[in-house]
């Protein structure tokens, strides 16, 4: 699962011929009929099919029907199965983690060998990058999980080195929703800890938390400062092209430009890549970038900013780069860097296009506009893209056509496709077996549930077969492990 959607789908369905060729069915019926959990959670499943019958859209709807299937077949061949043993457990997590590594090494060798990637959504090759945090902080959860469990120091010593490395690299990779996860999941084990320790203990803990929630914060802040704060450098007698205070290190884009000047001098340098402004827009997108661009050098939009440029300049601006520091910074900076520009975009009204983390107000808000007509039962499994379309034309949304989304939050995707009802159903199917099971469910159930509920809050994990998977795989083996020995 951590190598591409092929080799993903290829052992589920060994997995369910293997089930089927075993045979033995009256007992695996027997086995399934009275399992309470088991119907729990397949219910989850069993819901979207409901919602087919009063969808419009029944390819959509089948569609995802498709995606979801693995949580009816691995339910069914998990749950309809003897348990595996703790070292079957161990076996499989230990090839999770060989998965895990054999994707982060060639991420690096292709994002930093092979290529210079520098969108930050590009590094990741195998699957989405936010669900590859997903699966990365489990890994990091493995490992502290085999490092507690190892007697010998030199096995310890293996897990605490892949375990950093796996840390190190959602570091080096700027995942930000992984470093979230992974700060949430510290933070809350940090507090549990605290409260079972002696008193020095304690206060270290919680100086440790402080101390990181600060150096965060700080971190944070010193980017936006950087970055919104007016420079004093910044010219002040010159014209300015329009109220839009948008920044770059600290100087206004739109001040202290020279149309016409800036165009013949680009086009003097670069006759194919030439743009137009008024009254026909052309290549407009080169423009913005040449104006960003300068601005973060602190110099004038005119032919005097453009002499001033490098051949490393130019070659920056062609790639679509709009701060001269940006190839210098690492990944995380980078992402630092795009939300605090989204969030000045966001206060100021201006453009949120393209904005991952400012257009979700835009995507809950249309949303909830569905949900409040079609609060009971929704409006079906294949209509949630549909209605979605519909709801952003009728509200005029500043969203483009291309950017009109999922609401990027499970919980209320559930809502708008299966309204309060499916919702419940949910809920139920998530948080009925840990309330059962919680005290003879493995030690790695806890901090599963918790990425995957984090994941839950600002994507729609559910509707992609990676994020899909990271659900069923690890949700059936632990919950089945368990709910299996008490039939």
């Amino acid at each position: 699962m951590m190598l591409g959607p092929a080799l993903t789908s290829i052992p589920m369905f060994i997995l369910c011929i293997n089930w089927l060729l075993e045979g033995n069915f009256k007992t695996k019926w027997l086995q399934l009929k009275s399992n309470r959990i088991f119907w729990i959670v397949i219910s989850l499943f069993f819901i979207h099919v409901i919602g087919l019958f009063y969808s419009q859209n029944i390819k959509d709807g089948f569609a995802d029907l498709l995606i979801k299937l693995p949580i009816f077949l691995f339910s069914i061949v998990f749950f309809g199965s003897k348990p595996p043993s703790l070292k079957e457990l161990h076996l499989i997590l230990y090839c999770f983690l060989l998965g895990s590594l054999i994707n982060t090494l060639w991420c690096f060798i292709y994002s930093f060998l092979l290529h210079q990637t520098e969108t930050i959504r590009h590094v990741s090759r195998f699957m989405n990058h936010i669900r590859f945090g997903l699966y990365l902080n489990m890994a990091i959860c493995c490992c502290v999980y085999f490092f507690s469990q190892q007697k010998k120091n030199w096995q310890k010593i293996v897990f605490i080195l892949l375990g950093l490395y796996f840390t190190f690299t959602v570091y080096t990779l700027g995942l930000a929703s992984g470093l979230f996860n992974l700060f949430l999941l510290a933070l809350i084990f940090g507090i549990i800890i605290i409260f079972k320790q002696k008193l020095i203990f304690k206060l270290i803990i919680l100086i440790i938390l402080i101390s990181s929630v600060f150096l965060l914060v700080n971190y944070v802040n010193e980017i936006y400062k950087t970055q919104i704060t007016l420079s004093k450098i910044t010219p002040s007698n010159s014209n300015i092209l329009n109220e839009n205070t948008q920044m770059e290190n600290g100087n206004i884009v739109f001040k202290n430009v020279k149309n016409d000047e800036l165009k013949q001098q680009w086009q003097n340098h670069f006759p194919s890549d030439s743009f137009n402004y008024e009254p026909s827009f052309n290549n407009i997108n080169r423009y913005y970038v040449i104006l960003r661009y300068l601005s973060s050098k602190g110099l004038t939009k005119d032919s005097v900013g453009i002499s001033k440029l490098s051949s490393k300049d130019f070659n920056n601006i062609k790639n679509n780069i709009t701060n001269y520091l940006h190839p210098n910074w690492g990944y995380l900076h980078k992402r630092m860097y795009e939300l605090v520009n989204e969030y000045d975009e966001f206060k100021n009204k201006r453009n949120v296009n393209g904005h991952s983390l400012t257009m979700r107000i835009y995507f809950w808000k249309a949303a909830w506009q569905i949900i409040k007509n079609n609060l009971i039962i929704g409006v079906g499994t294949g209509d949630v893209q549909y209605e979605l379309n519909s709801t952003y034309i009728q509200t005029n949304s500043p969203l483009n056509p291309e950017w009109r989304k999922r609401p990027h939050n499970q919980f209320i995707t559930i809502t708008v496709a299966l309204g309060i009802v499916g919702l419940v159903f949910f809920l139920v199917s998530l948080f009925y077996p840990i309330i059962k099971l919680k005290k003879q469910l493995h030690v790695l159930y806890f901090p599963f549930f918790i990425i995957l509920i984090s994941s839950f809050m600002l994507e729609d994990t559910l509707e992609s077969q990676a994020g899909l998977t990271f659900f069923v795989v690890f949700n059936s083996i632990f919950i089945s492990r368990v709910n299996n020995q008490n039939i």
